[in-house]
């Protein structure tokens, strides 16, 4: 039965010639959020540069094993976008058979920042010549924009999927109030509304997604999406464990441990 509805999974998700028809043990697709779009349960992020080398093997094999979606930044790894469109084409991946999200950054140390209009549209258009596309599956707006009106945001997002470039759109370290308030304004004004917000979750940080993302998934229909739920340690020496977990960390209501928009923000 397993190896049956694998099958017809591997099928339905439209995978290329060169997926394997049983997938990967403990691999399962879902719906994300209550949208109809299905996505594997594990996804490979590019946010850190990879080796010209390296890179072509880990995407071949990460999609010979079933994990058809790949989660970019165009600002924390750029490169990435480009790495992932010259290998898809190399390859000759089909299109239809992979699954692209990027992030839309907003960052006060950048130049370029901001989730104004303007912003938007040429980061959308860069992000899709970079990885030689015709449209990205979904993009995540990273952060709120305290200084941009939520209905020029929501607008912005809503005509960029209007013109074909973008299918779906979400949302990454915005807290409830902020989603909720972003459901509003696209209901408000009749536009897409967004479908997943991509937090951070590991032992150390469980309150969002634990207690507040089911709430919201259940009311409008907005799943979850954890990111480096694996890296937490990172490598650290027993100094760092040791200030890690200090008692004054753990005073604060909301503890996170996001190092690596820190550091790739240098």
């Amino acid at each position: 039965g397993e190896v049956t509805v694998s099958r017809h999974m591997s099928t339905y998700m439209g995978n290329h010639t060169t997926m394997p028809s049983v997938v990967t043990p403990g691999l399962r697709y879902r719906n994300l959020g209550k949208s109809g779009l299905r996505v594997p349960n594990i996804g490979l992020g590019m946010w850190t540069t990879m080796s010209e080398d390296s890179a072509e093997d880990i995407i071949m094999t990460a999609l010979e094993n079933g994990i058809n979606l790949f989660d970019l930044s165009e600002a924390h790894c750029a490169k990435g976008e480009a790495e992932l469109g010259r290998i898809l084409k190399k390859r000759n991946v089909r299109r239809t058979s992979i699954i692209i999200t990027t992030k839309i950054y907003w960052s006060t140390k950048s130049d370029e920042r901001g989730l104004s209009r303007k912003h938007i549209i040429e980061s959308v258009k860069a992000s899709l010549a970079r990885l030689q596309v015709e449209y990205i599956d979904v993009v995540l707006l990273h952060k709120v924009d305290p200084v941009c009106p939520m209905e020029e945001l929501v607008r912005a997002m809503n005509f960029v999927i209007n013109q074909g470039w973008v299918m779906y759109w979400g949302t990454a370290r915005w807290s409830p109030s902020e989603i909720m308030d972003a459901y509003t304004n696209c209901r408000q004004f009749n536009c897409i509304t967004p479908i997943v917000e991509q937090t951070e979750y590991h032992m150390f940080c469980r309150e969002k997604p634990e207690l507040y993302m089911p709430e919201l998934y259940h009311k409008i229909g907005v799943g979850m999406m954890a990111w480096s739920a694996i890296t937490t340690g990172k490598g650290l020496g027993r100094e760092e464990i040791t200030g890690l977990f200090a008692k004054s960390r753990f005073n604060r209501k909301y503890s996170t441990f996001s190092w690596c928009e820190e550091d790739l923000a240098v």
